[in-house]
């Protein structure tokens, strides 16, 4: 093996969230700094390209406030929560989501769970992980999906209403200053955002699987419970800041069809349920790749466990149980009990073993995450006492 194959991409190296043409434009314009937190650059960068210019636009020619049109800008609090705090959550989740990801991929080499094997797998996968990162054709994808998306949508008002964007009531298709600039900037700017954390998920994703395919060393009797993956349930999850601020936006989208355009929220009971399932699928899928290599590991590990189990007691009641009394009133005290006891307990956590690298906690707190900026909706139409009983009813 040459040595360019055996070269490992360092566990301090390794990220999932820079790479790529756009990381680059953002480090030549000194947005963005290899080692140093740049996230309020980020955020600075996207509110001036992305929402300043719609407000000073749409002042120009009187759309900011006011009767001129039906939705003024400042009152489609939908466009601001996407360009401002969903947008500044998805800059913040960044270094959090590195920063955790860089944790699990570490513990993976720290708790010796890979085998010698299992590890040249595990580093292959990294350099795939990092390869992905860095594509530009997966940019160019998610720019190409932008463009066709804008060409379906951009002269086309989804509305009966006059808005900062479609000023003009006879000419429904006519789009304001500020509307270009939406169009044409500001929400391709934030689709992309969007739409690269989706990729960074296939990464994560593709990741896992790969490593689950590893030699790994899993521990039936490892007090997780999970055979020594534990680590990978932890709460919260990786992406959990991600699904959250997608909540953020769902919610927006949500209360705007309630306040603007005459929709009732039972008729978003089902598109709200299902948006629920996706965050946690989100969340939880990547780990779901490692129930194969545990339940053939549970199968295995109970399988030696009960074969030793029954041996020694076997030889336990041979020895004392099928002795004579004399021998018997020896037992008390003896090393034999308290070994039988602690095969017994050794046995019982084997047994206890799941599955699963997570539990019902972790579900949990995804949906407690995807659903809390949704509540916000709830509260439109119902009493706030019924609000708490709701979240008393999901919680508890």
């Amino acid at each position: 093996m040459s040595a360019s194959e055996t070269k490992y991409l360092s566990d301090t190296d390794f990220s999932i969230i820079n790479g790529g043409l756009f990381d680059r434009f953002l480090k030549l314009a000194g947005i963005s700094k290899p080692g140093v937190n740049t996230s309020l650059r980020k955020i600075v960068f996207y509110t001036t390209i992305g929402w300043l210019p719609l407000a000073i636009l749409t002042a120009v020619q009187g759309l900011f406030l006011g009767n001129k049109v039906d939705l003024p800008f400042l009152n489609e609090f939908a466009i601001h929560i996407r360009l401002l705090p969903a947008i500044w959550l998805l800059v913040m989740a960044e270094g959090i989501v590195d920063a955790r990801v860089k944790h699990t991929i570490r513990q993976f080499n720290k708790s010796g769970i890979l085998s010698e094997a299992g590890k040249h797998t595990f580093e292959q996968a990294k350099k795939k992980a990092d390869r992905m990162c860095e594509s530009y054709w997966a940019e160019g994808v998610i720019l190409f999906l932008i463009a066709f998306n804008l060409i379906l949508r951009v002269r086309t008002n989804a509305t009966v209403l006059t808005t900062w964007g479609f000023p003009d009531g006879n000419n429904p298709s006519a789009l304001s200053l500020a509307g270009y600039w939406a169009a044409f900037v500001s929400l391709p700017l934030f689709q992309f955002v969007v739409m690269r954390w989706f990729w960074r998920w296939i990464i994560w994703f593709r990741l896992l699987l790969l490593i689950a395919k590893a030699d790994l060393k899993l521990l039936v009797i490892h007090p997780d419970k999970s055979g020594g993956l534990g680590f990978l349930g932890e709460s919260p999850l990786p992406f959990s800041m991600f699904t959250f601020a997608l909540s953020v936006i769902f919610s927006a989208v949500i209360a705007e069809r309630v306040v603007f355009q005459g929709f009732i929220l039972e008729d978003h009971y089902a598109l709200i349920g299902a948006f629920v399932v996706l965050c946690v699928i989100i969340n939880v899928a990547p780990l779901l790749m490692f129930v194969g290599p545990l339940r053939k590991a549970r199968i295995r590990g109970l399988s030696s466990y009960h074969a030793l189990t029954t041996q020694h007691h076997h030889a336990f009641q041979e020895k004392w149980i099928d002795a004579d009394k004399k021998q018997q009133n020896e037992l008390l005290g003896h090393p034999d009990a308290s070994s039988a006891a602690d095969l017994s307990t050794v046995y019982q956590l084997a047994e206890s073993m799941t599955v699963f690298p997570f539990n019902i906690k972790t579900m949990g707190i995804t949906v407690v995450i995807s659903i809390l900026p949704i509540l916000a909706v709830f509260a439109l139409q119902l009493p706030f006492s019924e609000l708490l009983k709701m979240l008393a009813g999901i919680l508890l």
